[in-house]
């Protein structure tokens, strides 16, 4: 066996992302796909193999790209036609949905190479599924191979894992994906069942801002790892799901545990620049840190499961015939996070035009009534509405913290910013900062 075979393959499509970014600034086109895998082995200095699916235009440009990130061999074992295998992102920073849009991917069609003689001696594959038939692709694969599949898109259900007909290493699934949406029971526990006849040894559901939950089926309590988030400033989302399953099967040799945190922490760092060689400082640096340094130094969790229970009062004028733009974005990215806020407005309901006193006062007991019972308050003070800038004082009164989104910056005025838990005109900040006040740390 050569050194090369021993190396993890790299197996999936290679795409090109086109993120189309706001009036005045540059839009960002880089190599996607499998890419932003290759892009976490060779931050953590893991040389690796890769067999591909591309269109006959980007082969020598893949060629080129993956041997400077350290891949000892490519392999195509797939041609695109029909399409150019480019993607438009829409919302890089993920706020809600990302948006994504592959062109012409009614007219794709993809066709097979047979490369098996080529792969006989693989150990350890991290596969992407795409536009091809899995089961036809892992038979290529040895039956010794360990299989660790990120099944975030292009799998509709667990059925295409198990035509495969053989035992799974690792799963991972985001809760971003279109499976996940469709999975009953919205847990890694419910995850697992789900993919039950692949008989995995870990399943990974990452849960975004929320954290990743990790559980080892080896185990005969079938011990779940919490793995908080590592938040910041998010430049680029795209691709970060993809670098955390690279660093955890890069790892994994030390341990389930340490495979884990070192994949959140290289995770969290391809979410704050879109510059290799910044990011690759970033893990270098954040490599230095011991499995128990990490664990001491915690991070954001707020699985997936609880956060419907979570109580965020809506402050906002939420009415019918308000300019609701800047509203609907934030109600669609707090449910897209699996929120459900409180809306006082809707719950309430919304008074007529000169209400009596009798009335006016009914409903503002309502409204404090809810705002009191509420973990956080997420204010929104749009057209600088005056009831939203006495609810954020109410809850300051009450010592609930408050979360100001001001995205004109028309509100920024001492009493608003220095009695609000966190104030900005980001609406990505203002989310990281939801999370880290509703965080939980589990002992």
């Amino acid at each position: 066996m050569t050194a090369a075979t021993r190396l993890p393959l790299l197996l999936g499509e290679v795409f090109i992302d086109y993120t189309i970014t706001p009036p005045g600034t540059e839009n960002k086109l880089r190599l996607g796909g499998v890419a932003h895998a290759a892009r976490g082995f060779w931050a953590l200095g893991q040389a690796f193999r890769a067999a591909v699916i591309i269109p006959s235009y980007l082969e020598k440009v893949t060629r080129d790209y993956f041997a400077k990130l350290g891949c000892v061999e490519l392999l195509v074992f797939g041609i695109v036609t029909g399409a150019p295998n480019l993607t438009l992102i829409f919302d890089a920073t993920e706020v809600a949905d990302q948006e994504y849009d592959t062109l012409l991917r009614e007219e794709k069609a993809v066709q097979l190479i047979d490369i098996s003689m080529a792969l006989k001696n693989t150990d350890d594959v991290l596969i992407f599924p795409g536009a091809f038939r899995l089961a036809d692709a892992c038979a290529m694969l040895p039956p010794t191979a360990r299989l660790h599949v990120d099944v975030a898109y292009e799998v509709e259900t667990p059925n295409a894992l198990a035509e495969i007909n053989r035992s799974i290493e690792t799963i991972l699934v985001s809760t971003s994906s279109p499976l996940f949406a469709k999975t009953k029971d919205q847990t890694v526990n419910g995850v697992a069942a789900a993919f039950a006849d692949c008989k995995p040894k870990y399943v990974i559901l990452k849960q975004n801002r929320g954290g990743t939950e990790l559980l080892d089926c080896s185990k005969a309590d079938h011990h779940i790892e919490a793995l908080p988030a590592q938040l910041g400033a998010t430049i680029n989302s795209v691709g970060v799901g993809d670098v955390f399953a690279a660093a955890f099967l890069t790892a994994l040799p030390n341990g389930v545990a340490m495979a884990g945190w070192r994949a959140t922490y290289a995770a969290a760092a391809y979410s704050q620049t879109t510059y290799p060689d910044i990011f690759k400082k970033y893990v270098e640096r954040d490599q230095r840190l011991s499995l128990d340094e990490m664990t001491s130094l915690w991070g954001t969790f707020l699985p997936w499961s609880a956060r419907p229970d979570v109580q965020i009062y809506f402050a906002a004028p939420d009415f019918a015939e308000a300019n609701r733009g800047v509203i609907d974005e934030v109600l669609k990215a707090l449910l897209y996070h699996n929120f459900t806020p409180r809306r006082p407005v809707v719950e309430n309901g919304e008074l007529p035009p000169n209400s009596g006193a009798a009335a006016l006062r009914t409903t503002y007991e309502k409204d404090y009534g809810l705002l009191k019972k509420c973990a956080v308050v997420f204010a929104v003070p749009s057209e600088g509405d005056p009831g939203t800038l006495v609810e954020i004082g109410l809850a300051i009164g009450a010592g609930i913290p408050v979360v100001t989104y001001d995205p004109s910056s028309k509100n920024n005025n001492t009493m608003v910013i220095a009695g609000s838990s966190f104030y900005s005109s980001d609406l990505d900040a203002c989310l990281n900062a939801t999370f880290q006040l509703l965080g939980q740390r589990q002992k």
